[in-house]
């Protein structure tokens, strides 16, 4: 974890990311599963590296498009957050 917050501190970071044209992918569950059980300079919980994955490849889609016309980037659905992590204690697919 190289970077994380709340509120205002979430807002600088959306902010810092539009300023660099990195597209923003928005999945709560996953957002509080890291925010949750991460701290700065900890690796990802391994059980998160799927739905980090997907998010991944749509991110590089995104460059990829920008660059050249290949097809546009999908927002990745169903984005598993296991039930340990999950803060709210919801089990299940994120859509």
């Amino acid at each position: 974890m190289v970077a994380k917050g709340a509120d205002a501190v979430a807002a600088k970071i959306r902010e810092l990311a539009a300023e660099h044209n990195i597209p923003l992918l928005e999945a709560p569950p996953l957002a509080r599963a890291l925010y949750t059980h991460t701290e700065l300079g900890d690796e990802i919980p391994e059980t998160l590296y799927a739905a980090l994955q997907r998010c991944l490849l749509m991110y590089f889609s995104c460059v990829v498009f920008g660059r050249m016309v290949v097809y546009a980037p999908v927002e990745p659905s169903e984005l598993y957050v296991p039930a340990e992590l999950d803060p709210n204690n919801r089990a299940g697919v994120v859509s």
